[in-house]
Parts: structure tokens; C-alpha cells; sequence
């Protein structure tokens, strides 16, 4: 791996707007009790790494793209019977998130710009389709990897779900990214978590 961002970097030499960086702070606070904030955060930083100059709000999309789960009422996926690239799930859960951040955005004083601009790359982060949503996508699967080996590895060792499913998961995340510059980033993470995930499950056996 050539280039890691550093936690919530800023690309050197770019001048963002005084509204995004007054948002971004705000946006971390609100994340703060999320249990997947790290996730979150991340997303945000490699979005900056795969575009650094991508339109701001991509840059606060990347950040808040899975924050209906924060707000009670949301979508619930079976993780031991629903595939992970369920088409009803993932649709309820992106178009759920797009409602909630951009409702988040509009009432913390944001440009109508960010309100709409959030709205379809966030409905794209699980399966792409436009250049934002593939960027949305990849930031997604990237951070997802780096992030949650300990999430995907609990999941098996608590019997939500099989070590096979979880495995399929890690999978999934990195399959589905559409950018072939985004899988040699993603790829080390997926095989460093399903290591990890390997190991938890023999270690479990052996008890």
C-alpha cells in the first residue's frame, strides 16, 4: 500500500470552504456515540485519498452515509438468512440514510447545495452507479474493511451469524468495489480481517 490517510487528514494545498469544515466538526460530534464511528470517519479520510479534490459535499456523504442506523425506526437485516447484497435491505437503508443526513444538514444551516448533493451518492454507497456513487462505494468498502474486522469477527463468535457468512461479508466488500484503483488499497484489509476472523472462530473451537 502506497498512501494511508491520516485520521481526518485534510488534503495539503486545498482550500476548503469555511461551511464545510463548520459542518465537518459538526458532523463528528454527532457521530461521537455512533458505535461505527470509526467506520464513518475513515470513509470520510479515504475519500480525500481517492479524490482529493472531490466536491464537498461527497466529502460530508463519505462521513455521515450510514447514520439512519443512529435513529430509531430504521431497516433490520437477518444477518444469518438475508444475502448481503439484498436489494430491499440495502435500498431501505441508503434511502433511509440520505432522508436522515440531509434532514441533518438542512437543520444545522447547510447550503442547499450539500442538502441535495448528499442525497444520491449516499443512495448509491452499497452498489455504485454514477461516478460519485462508485467513489461513495469505494470509500465505503475500504474504511468498512480497515475498520470492522473486530465487528465482522464478533458477529460469528456471538452465533449472529456463521463464520462462512461473515467471511462472505468481508468478501462482498471488497467484490463489489467498482474502481480497480480502490481494490489494491482494499484488498490487504480484507485478508487481514478474514485472518483475523479465522483465528477468533479456530481459537473458539479449541475451548
Amino acid at each position: 500500500m502506497d498512501v494511508e490517510p491520516g485520521w481526518r487528514a485534510l488534503p495539503a494545498g486545498r482550500e476548503l470552504s469555511p461551511e464545510l469544515l463548520r459542518l465537518r466538526e459538526e458532523a463528528f460530534a454527532w457521530l461521537e456515540p455512533y458505535y461505527d464511528r470509526v467506520h464513518l470517519t475513515r470513509a470520510a479520510d479515504w475519500m480525500l485519498v481517492l479524490a482529493p479534490d472531490a466536491p464537498e459535499h461527497l466529502v460530508l456523504a463519505a462521513l455521515m452515509h450510514d447514520l439512519e442506523r443512529s435513529v430509531p425506526g430504521g431497516p433490520s437485516l437477518d444477518k444469518a438468512n438475508t444475502s448481503w447484497d439484498d436489494l430491499a435491505y440495502n435500498t431501505a437503508h441508503t434511502h433511509r440514510s440520505a432522508e436522515v443526513v440531509s434532514g441533518w444538514l438542512r437543520d444545522h444551516g447547510a447550503p442547499p447545495s450539500f442538502v441535495d448533493g448528499v442525497q444520491q451518492p449516499i443512495r448509491e454507497h452499497e452498489f455504485g452507479g454514477s461516478p460519485e456513487g462508485d467513489l461513495m462505494q469505494a470509500a465505503d468498502s475500504i474504511s468498512f474493511l480497515e475498520a470492522n474486522g473486530d465487528l465482522v469477527t464478533g458477529w460469528a463468535l456471538r452465533g449472529e451469524c456463521t463464520v462462512q457468512k461473515s467471511e462472505e461479508k468481508l468478501r462482498w466488500m471488497y467484490e463489489r468495489i467498482r474502481l480497480e484503483r480502490a481494490r489494491r488499497w482494499a484488498l490487504p484489509y480484507m485478508e487481514r480481517s478474514i485472518d483475523q476472523l479465522r483465528r477468533a472462530a479456530a481459537g473458539e473451537q479449541q475451548r
